[in-house]
């Protein structure tokens, strides 16, 4: 099965709030009470190896899927380059992508309305919390984070410790970087997150490393389905991970309430 691809927005300016993006349908045979967004990182796309592994798992529950991409990207067909993006519109195109689910619920597959999951990976991990602790808190069902960026700061000094020349590629790749990204930080928000939470780090992550994700797992309001994945860099490597995927929305779906399977 492929997903149905829908563009929204007309502008090729990826600062503009009409800015071009396409967004993937993944619908079910038949209409669903239940529904996931699925938002990549920087420089991401919905079909991304690591991205698919989500969508599958969500899809194995009877999900329909709706997955963005986001502008500023070398890998999608929306609008801007990856040295366009800012943070703030990437949590922006998350959001409308949302939005627009919304306004399409009946149309898509998606029946009732009420069960929304909020699923992302690294900066598409903190902009769905981010919306979930603001924007969509009364719609949110729960979250699955992925490697979570959590603020601009952390994510800085990761680059200063574990990338060889890390501040300047990141000036020449993004240059409104360490300018914007500092601005961003979900422990400001963190205290508002007390729906149903999963998190997923890999052992060998270097861009969101372990520890960044731990704190984030241990300031979290309620306990989260947390689990570190020894073999996995930033994006899923190492593994399908299918079972542990499928482990923690079966637990979210029980609305956290179960104790997590051990690992």
């Amino acid at each position: 099965m492929t997903p149905d691809v829908i563009t929204i927005g007309a502008s090729d300016d990826p600062d503009a709030a009409d800015a071009r993006m396409s967004i993937e349908l993944w619908r079910t045979e038949a209409p669903s009470g239940r529904l996931a967004v699925t938002a990549h990182g920087r420089n991401g796309a919905a079909q991304a190896p690591h991205m698919l592994k989500l969508v599958d798992a969500y899809r194995a529950r009877g999900y329909v899927v709706v997955s963005p991409n986001c502008c500023a990207s070398a890998w999608n067909d929306s609008a801007g380059s990856e040295a366009d993006f800012l943070l703030e519109n990437h949590v922006r195109d998350v959001l409308r992508t949302i939005d627009w689910t919304m306004s399409n619920a009946a149309a898509i597959g998606w029946s009732g309305g009420d069960h929304l999951a909020l699923c992302g990976h690294s900066m598409g991990a903190y902009a769905v919390a981010r919306l979930a602790a603001h924007e969509h808190a009364r719609h949110t069902s729960h979250l699955l984070l992925v490697s979570p960026f959590t603020s601009g700061v952390r994510q800085i000094e990761a680059r200063e410790k574990y990338h060889p020349n890390g501040i300047a590629n990141l000036k020449r790749e993004v240059p409104r970087a360490l300018d914007e990204w500092p601005r961003h930080d979900i422990f400001t928000s963190i205290d508002l997150l007390k729906l149903p939470v999963a998190v997923f780090a890999g052992g060998k992550d270097i861009v969101a490393p372990p520890e960044n994700v731990e704190e984030l797992v241990t300031r979290l309001p309620k306990p989260p389905f947390y689990r570190l994945l020894p073999e996995a860099s930033h994006c899923l490597e190492g593994g399908d991970y299918q079972s542990e995927l499928l482990a923690a929305i079966d637990w979210l779906d029980l609305g956290g309430t179960a104790s997590a399977p051990a690992t």
